[in-house]
């Protein structure tokens, strides 16, 4: 039994941290990159084998989404 509950919980935490980084925060980063450049960066939106501009994006998306947090912590 403890065996189904490992795997159990081992699938949904790795689908949250899929969910979250591969999609969420790479969306919001990639949203962010697009404006604070004037649309010149990336060129594209296809995600590609996880190379370090999608890391970027990424890390982009997550600092944007902890700072709108944490102001909303602050302010609210």
């Amino acid at each position: 039994m403890e065996v189904l509950v490992e795997l159990l919980l081992t699938f949904l935490r790795v689908l949250v941290i899929e969910f979250l980084a591969g999609t969420v925060f790479y969306w919001i980063g990639w949203t962010v990159c697009k404006v604070a450049t004037l649309g010149r960066y990336p060129r594209s939106l296809q995600l590609t084998n996880h190379n370090k501009r999608d890391t970027r994006i990424f890390v982009v998306g997550f600092a944007v989404s902890l700072a709108i947090f944490l102001l909303c912590i602050y302010w609210g």
